[in-house]
Parts: C-alpha cells; structure tokens; sequence
C-alpha cells in the first residue's frame, strides 16, 4: 500500500472512530420586541436585521421608496429585544466545551442565556464566543435573549463621555445627508448614520450566523495560508497557519495533516504538534508543504491570465482524546508587491503581481446593501463582481465606511481574477483611542484577517479612507489639539491594526496606513504626511467640480489615483422604483436624496461648461437633464481615465507621472439617487459603466489637446506582449456631414510596445484645420487601432475613439433622426439590434426600459448610417417585444427641442 493510500486510510479511521466536535445552528425564526415607541412583536430572521423584518412584515413600507428613511427613523432610534428558545444536541453535555458563537452581531447588545448575562456586544465586525456550557439546561427549554441598545443614543452617549477629555470629531454630518450623529464613536458600519450617497439606516440585528459548538481537546479556530517561494527558487512553499481554540490543557499533543489537492497528483505531509496557548489564548502552529515550482499554475489578475485555484485541507487528529478537526481552503499562488523605487522627485507607487507590473483598473465598492444582512446575498455579489469583470476592471477598492465584505464576495473575486484593495473599516472621520476601543479594534482586525487573508485576490491593505487627509489637513478644525490627535492616529492604525496585520501576515503582506497616503514619505513623517495628496508620492484621491471636466488639462499626473468621480441622476425607469408621482428633477424627493451639498447645482454647471443646457419651460426638461447628467459624467471620467493612462510610461519635467492606477467613485449604489456611481441601485448599467467597457480595455488610442491646440495622440498596451503591424485609422468628420464621409483620413502603421503607452502622432490642429477648412467646433478628429485579419479585412483591436477640439455646446451638429429599425433574435435572451442614423449623432443612448438587461455598447458615437448592436435580456422574450420595448435617444435629438 502506497503513502498516499495509507494516509488516506489513516484519515477514513480517525473520522470512524474520533470524537468530533458537534455545531448547532442558532439561525432561523427569532422573536423581536420592542417597546420604545410603538409596542412590535414580530418574528425575526437569524442571520438579519429588524429593517427587513419589519418590511417582511409589512410592519413598515419598503424603506428603500419615497421618504421612508426619514419615515422609519424610529426603528433604528428604539431598543430591541431579540429571543429565541431552543433545545440543546444532548450529545453537547458530553463534551468538555460548549461555546455560543455569534459570527457578527450588528451592534450594541447585552447577551443573556436563561436568565443569567454572559457577556455584552460592542463591534459589528467581531466574532464573539461565550463559554456556556455551566448555564445550559439539558431539559430542553432554553432561552437566548439579545437586549439590543439603540445605536444613536449609544453613539450620542460615548461622544458625551468622550468630551469630557476632548472632542473627537467628526461629531455630525451635513445637513443635506439626513444623518445621525457620531458614527466614529461606535464600531459599527460608518455609512449606517448615512454618506453623501447613501441615507440613514441605523440597522439592528444579528446580521451573521449564530451558533453553538462544542469539542474537548482540540477545535480549529481559524486557518491563514500564505504562498512563498522557497530559498532555492525550485518549490513554493504553501505555509499553513492553524489556530486552534483554547482548551483546558492548555496544550495540544496531536498530529496536523496537510493536503494540497492538485488534480493530476495531490500532495499529502503529516505533522506533529505540541504546542502551549499563547497569550492571545489561542494555540498556533504553522506547518508547510513544498510543491515544485513547474506543477503549479500561478493566479493572475483578470485581463493578465488565468485564475487556478487549489482546494487545501488542514485536519487535525488530538492524542489525548482521538478528536478530529479540520478547516479547507481554497488559494491561488500569487506573489503581490507593492513597488515604491525612488525617482529624483518622490516615489513609484505600483503594483507588481509575479513580478509583472499591473496597471490597476476600476472602482471602489460601497456596501452592497445599506442593510448589511441584505449585503450578504449571492446573487446579488456575483452580479456586481461580474459587472465589473465586464468591462475589463481587475480591481475594486472596498471602501472603509462599509464592511468586510462575505467570504462568497472574496471568493468570486479569486474566480473572476478582481484584486481587491482592502480598506480596514474607518473612513472620514477621528476615532477614540482608549483602551476599550483599541482592544476592541485589535479583536475586529485579528477575526476579519484571519477570515480573508488566505484569498489571492485581496492584494493590498490599508488601514483607513481618507484619516490621514482629515489630521493632516486639517479637516475638522483639530489644528489646535494637534498632537493628540496624531498620537491617537498612531495608536489605531500603527500601533493596532498595522501591528495585527503584521502578526498574521507574518510581516509579508502589502499595508498602506491611509488611502490617500504618501506612501514611504508619510512613514518617514510619523505617518502623518504633510500633504496626503501628493502627486509625488503614493496614491491620490481627486475631486474638482469647478474647472472644465472634458479638459485633460484639469487632471492631476499622480503615481496613482484610488478615486475620482463626478456625480450623476439615475434614469426614470430607476426612479419608478423609488417615487410613486410622475418622474422630475424638481421633485423634492431628488432634492431629498441629493445628500452632496449643492450636488444638482454643481451638476448644472459641469453640464454647461460643454453641453447645451436644457431648456427649463421644455416637458422634456427632466429627461434631458438626467440624460446630460450621465453624458457629462461618462465623457468626463472616461477623460479623466485616459489621461491617467497616458501617463503610465512618461514623467512630465516637473517629475509627475508614471502613473500606474486607476479606481474611479463609486461602483454600486445603495438607493436611488443623484450619486457618482457607474451601476444605480436597480442593476442598470449608467453610460459611465458602458464606456468603462471601453476606456479600460487592454488596449487603447486615447488623444490630449495641449494648452497651444496641439493634439498628441497616444496608443497604450497593457497586455504583456507587443502587438506588431497594426493601422491605426485617424480621422476628421465634420459634426455636419451628410454623406458620413471624413474630411480628413490618415492610416499610419505602428508597433504597439507591451505594457506601456507611447506617443504615437502629434498634430498642429490649427493648421490642419485650416487646410480641411474646418474650425474648433466644425470638426472632430476619430480614431481606432486595426489588426489585418486577412489581405483584405481590418479587425478592430480597440475601441474607437474621438476627441472634440472645442466645446460641443457650440459645435454645428446637426440635428438628426436616429431609428431601430430591426431587432433580431439570435438565441435565448440574445438579440441583434441595427440603428440607423441620417447624420452623426453623438451619445446614442438605447433603452430598454423595463426588459432588464446589458448592451454590447451604449452611449456611443456614430458615424456610420447602420451599427449593429447586441443585447443580453435577462428574460427570454420575441424579438417584437423587445422592439416595442426599446428607445433610443442622441445629444441632439429633435425631441429635446
């Protein structure tokens, strides 16, 4: 009998006759009361929150509709009794552990079991474990009560007592947010007292699975797998950190068993254990296994390979009472590292994956639901990840007002190759920093690492969004208790969480102390920098809502930029969902949930710098406005991309540039409303997330008109080959054309360098123009690269592109017609769609209203009498019904007039 044979044998015995530890859901029906305001007596859902069981109940409307945030305050301003009765596994009262075990409990709450307090909850993001087999009834009639205190007072009484040493800000939000007050003061998801995009929900319950477990000698607590290469550069070494709970021993004698499962050949190694708890009370031992190097498949992020995972199992078999435990996990081998090479001014800031230099693509995520229970579903995580792998993201930053997202939600991202920036949960704001608090922090952190840190595509970490900003810059008037404050930043994000994550990450993981953060500058300065936003140093977050958007003058050349963004209104049939009165930009629920101060004004503006603005007396004056909205925002974003990565093989003579990241704000929305994101709360797809399909495609030609009106035209290649002999078609139409001819065509042959931009063509506009007879709002110059296909045939290997020398508000496009006049149905849920065009139109906008689904393109340019457009429904429908469904619309369609 070979090795493998008789370890496999060995293991079949040991779960034969092994004593296993024994688990007992909690989850299910509860019973919730309150008595605050309103007397409620209601069945509640374990894992979830009161918000969806009062709207399951029909207790309270769908809060996510009208003013029902501001109706339905009093349900996270009540305190809430949650119970359950329930009859214990008798097998439990023969084990010498019997642990309750809350996975997240959301947030402030006294636990009682039978009457008698075990312990209290004070943090959203930790797993509490009580020790209650003493207070178990083994007759069967056992009560479990959750008494939850109101999040808005709890909060309004920790910043009362913290003022009594110093204000610790930020104490209130604006106005505009409809907010609740001193979120900093309670560990609990930052954007429940609502954000400039999200409104108040101060959420209650227990939003994560409860239950009991028992076990005597031995329970795997946590497994943390990390990936190294060995020192003879021949093997990786995969690096098994198992934590196993405490026992009464406080001592473990066993055998750990490690298996890497490969396939073809998997690979098995036993290992001995004897190991005394720490001081964290936990036992830890860290075993390996060595894998030859050729055997394995290494995971790359989405658009740079594929993304092998491996199933590893740890399991555990106790000498002293024969019990058997064990934990599995699923990893890629990947190797991260964050580059920051000195330049004659400032730094690099990228990030290499198996030594590849990747230039980051995407966006930050904000929760999934506002309701964190509701966040944890899915359906609705695959769809979102997916939409971002959709067009061509392979990263998402989650934003450190949320949570740590779902195991599932990191998981998808290993699937789908989408890295992901991993904030630690502090965003805008000043935190305490007593001894309570940090603990807690120290806690929230050790459980959440351990939970994630085995996952490929978590690649970086940092510690807050946008604190070091606050301190630094002085934010919230906190100049004169300066010193404090730093000391107390240092204590959290330094001394706490850097110092947790350094411990399980063995010092081997990518940490960042902010977001924006100068990177090696803000550590040399005590990690607080003098200008968190430095375009020399480290990341940038950028936002001006003043200067011209469509202008690539306006942007910033930093190392990278982690946000950026411009607001806009989600469409009328998303709104339909939220407002029972008929759709207008006037209506004062808009004006509700336009939470960014004088966001809709701002909007306006930005509109006019080069768009026609709407006239005010149309009765199309709303749909153009949101229409606008999305035209100006996409184009500006898509500039504003493009720009940055132009930048990732040039430094400017100041030393700017070398740009190498790209996240715009925001992702996903948590309701209807005015917002930046590129997905509205319903799943459809803004024009922004359309042409993200396009200005983060691995290829692009992408133009910069220059103070002096010279155009450079630049092609970048992120793939990591060059591509040889392609045309690059450049062209000028005439806004007016008739005939959808070019005034003006070029074709040039170029070799496009792998993983790096170059300067392709430099145009003196202005003579040209005088050549074509054309002026600045007269004509527009188009462009795309092309592969030969064959000896007759072009393909086109990028997205086309254009740029507008002058502002389009006054450009001489003409007014036109613009038809769907087929629509054919390929397959189930596949359909063909032709437009056609009697001039060029700009911003083709198609709708299909209420048939739920995704455009092959939209919002695009045509200059072509007929485009051939795809469509994926999400239902399977006849070709007519999609007809009769579908709209379409154009910046200058005679309907706005």
């Amino acid at each position: 009998m070979n090795l493998e044979k008789i370890l496999v044998f060995s293991i079949f015995l040991f779960y034969v006759q092994a004593k296993k530890a024994l688990k007992q859901s909690l989850g299910g029906s509860w019973t919730a009361v309150t008595e605050t305001f309103y007397k409620y007596d209601l069945p509640a859902s374990v894992p979830g929150g009161i918000y969806s069981d009062l709207m399951k109940q029909g207790i309270i409307d769908d809060i996510f509709s009208s003013y029902n945030d501001n109706d339905t305050k009093w349900v996270g301003a009540s305190n809430w009794t949650y119970s359950y009765n329930f009859t214990v596994n008798p097998n439990f009262f023969n084990y010498e552990h019997v642990n309750l075990v809350f996975e997240g409990v959301d947030t402030v709450a006294d636990v009682e079991l039978n009457d008698i307090r075990i312990g209290t909850t004070r943090n959203m993001f930790k797993r509490y474990i009580f020790d209650i087999k003493k207070h178990l009834k083994a007759d069967g009639n056992n009560t479990l009560r959750l008494y939850f205190a109101n999040a808005p007072n709890e909060a309004l009484n920790l910043n009362k007592e913290q003022n009594n040493h110093y204000r610790i800000p930020w104490e209130c939000p604006p106005e505009q947010y409809h907010g609740i007050c001193h979120i900093n003061m309670l560990r609990k998801m930052q954007a429940s007292f609502a954000w400039d995009w999200g409104p108040a929900f101060a959420s209650l319950g227990i939003w994560k699975p409860v239950y009991l477990e028992a076990y005597d000698d031995a329970l795997i607590r946590d497994l943390v797998v990390r990936v190294e290469k060995a020192a003879d550069d021949e093997n990786y070494l995969l690096l098994f950190d198992v934590y196993f709970a405490n026992n009464s021993q406080g001592f473990l004698n066993g055998t750990i068993g490690a298996k890497l499962y490969m396939g073809f050949e998997n690979i098995y190694k036993n290992f001995d254990v004897q190991e005394k708890v720490n001081e964290r009370g936990e036992i830890l031992k860290t075993v390996s296994l060595s894998v030859d190097i050729p055997l394995i498949r290494l995971w790359y992020p989405n658009g740079y390979g594929d993304q092998p995972l491996y199933k590893t199992v740890i399991y555990f078999n106790s000498h002293l009472d024969n019990a058997v435990t064990n934990k599995i996990r699923k990893i890629g081998f990947r190797f991260v590292e964050l580059v920051q090479e000195p330049l004659e001014k400032g730094a690099t800031f990228y990030v290499k994956v198996n030594d590849v230099p990747i230039f980051i693509k995407g966006s930050n995520e904000i929760p999934i639901n506002i309701l964190p229970e509701e966040g944890q579903n899915r359906r609705k995580t695959r769809t979102l990840l997916q939409n971002a792998k959709d067009v061509n993201m392979n990263m998402l930053r989650v934003w450190g007002g949320g949570v740590y997202e779902s195991d599932y939600f990191y998981e998808v991202a290993d699937e789908l190759g989408i890295m992901i920036w991993q904030d630690f949960m502090f965003a805008c704001s000043l935190y305490p920093a007593n001894e309570a608090y940090l603990t807690s922090v120290e806690d929230e952190v050790d459980f959440n690492l351990k939970r994630i840190y085995s996952h490929p595509s978590i690649v970086i970490y940092a510690g807050n969004n946008e604190n070091e900003g606050v301190l630094a810059d002085n934010w919230y008037n906190t100049a004169d208790n300066y010193t404090q404050y730093k000391k107390d930043y240092v204590a959290l994000y330094i001394d706490t969480i850097k110092t947790q994550f350094d411990r399980i990450s063995k010092g081997k993981g990518v940490f960042v102390s902010s977001s924006p953060t100068n990177g090696k500058l803000t550590e040399s300065q005590g990690w607080v920098g003098d200008s968190p936003s430095n375009q020399f140093w480290g990341d940038v977050h950028y936002y001006n809502y003043i200067l011209d958007p469509w202008n690539s003058n306006t942007y910033p050349i930093p190392r990278f930029c982690s946000e950026y963004g411009y607001q806009s209104i989600p469409f009328e049939d998303s709104w339909k969902t939220a407002m029972d009165v008929n759709f207008s930009v006037s209506d004062p629920l808009i004006k509700w949930r336009q939470h960014h101060p004088i966001g809709t004004s701002e909007m306006a503006l930005l509109i006019a710098q080069n768009l026609k603005f709407p006239d005010a007396y149309s009765s199309n004056y709303s749909r153009e406005f949101v229409y606008l909205s999305q035209v100006y925002a996409a184009q500006a974003i898509k500039i504003e991309t493009e720009h940055y990565r132009r930048y990732r093989s040039y430094l400017t003579d100041d030393g700017r540039g070398y740009t190498m990241g790209a996240l715009f704000w925001q992702l996903n929305d948590v309701w209807v409303a005015p917002t930046w994101s590129s997905i509205d709360y319903t799943g459809r797809w803004k024009m922004l997330h359309y042409f993200a399909k396009h200005f983060f495609h691995n290829i692009i030609i992408t133009g910069h008109i220059s103070i002096t009106r010279e155009l450079d035209v630049y092609v970048v290649n992120d793939q990591l080959s060059p591509v040889e002999n392609v045309n690059v078609l450049f062209r000028v139409y005439r806004y007016d054309s008739i005939d959808f001819q070019p005034v003006y065509e070029d074709r040039l042959q170029a070799n496009l360098t792998a993983s790096a931009s170059q300067l392709l063509r430099k145009v003196e506009i202005d003579n040209l123009f005088e050549e074509l007879n054309c002026t600045l709002t007269s004509c527009f110059f188009y462009y795309v690269i092309q592969k030969n296909a064959s000896l007759t045939d072009n393909v086109a290997i990028s997205p086309e592109n254009y740029i507008f020398p002058g502002k389009l508000k006054h450009s001489s496009l003409a007014t036109t017609t613009v038809q769907i006049v087929m629509v054919t149905k390929l397959g189930p849920k596949s359909y063909q769609i032709t437009v056609n065009i009697e001039r060029i139109a700009l911003f083709v906008w198609l709708d299909s209203h209420a048939i739920m689904g995704k455009f092959s393109e939209n919002g695009y340019l045509q200059v072509q009498s007929n485009r051939t457009i795809y469509f994926d429904s999400c239902s399977d429908i006849t070709a007519d019904e999609l007809k009769e469904a579908l709209t379409v619309t154009h910046l200058k369609d005679p309907n706005w007039s």
